[in-house]
């Protein structure tokens, strides 16, 4: 059995990349740049030659090809769900080796795209003359969606399942937002992979996430040795599988770091499109107007656009006692073990319209904002979610897999607004623990528009087949 010293001696190692990921060594470590950074760098024309090349090839079951790493990724990615962050990591490191291969520069190293500091994409992927260019993409900049809410000092853990969790706080903030605000294929999880900023995207994320944790301040993750990190990663017929150990860091086995390794602190200045007063860090959106009032447990259709709306959920004294029971149980061993905790917001039946599945915007979700100007607690405080036509497609192929399994999947060519609609699901109780409203004769839910362009596309995007609170019964 070949040592992973000598593997990375062997000079038949380069042709063997493909087949298995390599072992760093130990004096030197590739440093991955940001795309600022590499862009005036002598390994920018090799990346144009690699991603160029890669296209071309349109064998989706050779690694040697795009559309192979598309197809990976639309079987195997795992997205709302345990190893997010760690089974990207290696889906990045043998995607930059496919790269140096197809290249020929084995020097060349996947650069990342810091949108906190720099958040509208890049002008090499807006030059129709770079094979980086696609013509779907339908927003520019993403400072809409970024947030320093995983960097926040109260978030220690890292894995789902424990409080105060990195991984589950990142997908969503800023993650699944970028993928919301540039459109076209990055607003769909089968497809993304298609766009190059998919590539320097998730790049900033596995940085953010070597950020996070070198930052200390009592953030941790599972030493190698845990059992969270047994089994493997499995990225294609042609690639080995990847022992989860080996992405539990980025210089142990995998061999390279970034020339920035700390965490944000600040958001893009308010010059950027986008930054409104009512999107700057701490400030408290304006309560929509009220389109509907719906009695609690009772469903009605609701059709999203352009326009920020609210919807009011009125309570009998019965329906606040429930509610009130909810907010008691939350967070104990009794609370409710409904999908969403006792009290929940459901949208069941959610499908993108045409427009709507361009992408280029998404949604903030919030329960009882203030009325302006009124004193109240942060506005992160009332936040119970986000979403937008990514997490449609994720909660559809989720769905899908029960039924069909990953596989079958990948084989589902329907666009996001074919097929089922998804159900999306945003728990209400620890928002009220927060605000823990005076007054329950109303549950006012929010939904505050963000968009990745100055103008935004105007017209109805998502329908929403059933818009209901439940609360479970009081005990």
């Amino acid at each position: 059995m070949i040592s992973r010293r000598r593997f990375l001696q062997s000079s038949v190692s380069l042709a063997l990349v493909p087949l298995l990921p390599r072992v760093a060594r130990s004096v030197t470590l590739n440093i991955r740049p940001s795309w600022d950074v590499f862009r005036t760098g002598p390994s920018f024309a090799s990346f144009c030659s690699a991603v160029k090349s890669m296209k071309a090839n349109t064998n989706v079951a050779d690694p040697a090809s795009w559309s192979y790493w598309v197809s990976v990724h639309s079987q195997y990615c795992p997205h709302g769900k345990a190893y997010f962050l760690a089974w990207h990591r290696g889906f990045l490191y043998n995607f930059e080796n496919q790269l140096r291969l197809a290249s020929g520069d084995p020097t060349l190293v996947l650069p990342y795209w810091s949108y906190y500091d720099s958040p509208s994409i890049p002008d090499e992927f807006l030059d129709p003359s770079l094979p980086m260019y696609r013509s779907d993409r339908v927003g520019t900049n993403v400072a809409s969606g970024l947030t320093l809410d995983a960097f926040a000092s109260t978030i220690v853990n890292f894995q789902r399942g424990k409080p105060n969790a990195f991984e589950p706080v990142i997908e969503p903030l800023p993650h699944n937002n970028v993928h919301n605000l540039i459109g076209g294929a990055m607003s769909s999880v089968r497809i993304s992979p298609r766009d190059p900023i998919f590539w320097l995207h998730h790049a900033n994320i596995d940085r953010l996430w070597v950020a996070w944790l070198k930052a200390g301040g009592g953030r941790t993750q599972p030493a190698t040795k845990y059992a969270y990190w047994s089994g493997s990663f499995q990225y294609g017929s042609a690639i080995a599988t990847m022992p989860r150990a080996w992405t539990a860091s980025t210089s142990t086995q995998l061999g390279y770091v970034y020339d920035n390794q700390t965490m944000p602190t600040t958001l893009p200045p308010t010059g950027y499109i986008a930054r409104a007063a009512s999107s700057q860090v701490g400030a408290m959106p304006v309560r929509p107007a009220t389109i509907q009032s719906v009695p609690l447990g009772v469903a009605r259709p609701l059709a999203l656009d352009e326009r920020s709306v609210s919807v009011d959920v009125t309570l009998t004294a019965q329906d606040a006692n429930r509610v009130r029971s909810g907010m008691l149980e939350s967070g104990t061993a009794t609370a409710s073990n409904q999908a969403g905790g006792p009290v929940r917001v459901v949208l069941d039946d959610v499908r993108l319209t045409s427009l709507g599945d361009k992408g280029g915007y998404f949604y903030n979700v919030y329960v009882n904002l203030p009325d302006p100007g009124a004193a109240g607690a942060p506005a992160q405080a009332y936040l119970l979610g986000s979403f937008g036509p990514f997490e449609i497609s994720v909660a559809k192929m989720q769905a899908g897999m029960k039924g069909a399994g990953m596989h079958d999947m990948q084989s589902m060519a329907m666009p996001a607004n074919q097929g089922g609609g998804a159900r999306l699901v945003f728990p209400i109780t620890d928002a009220l623990q927060r605000i823990w409203p005076t007054r329950l004769d109303r549950l006012t839910i929010s939904f505050v528009r963000k968009d990745g362009r100055r103008q935004p596309t105007r017209g109805q995007v998502i329908q929403v087949g059933g818009f209901h609170v439940e609360a479970d019964p009081s005990r």
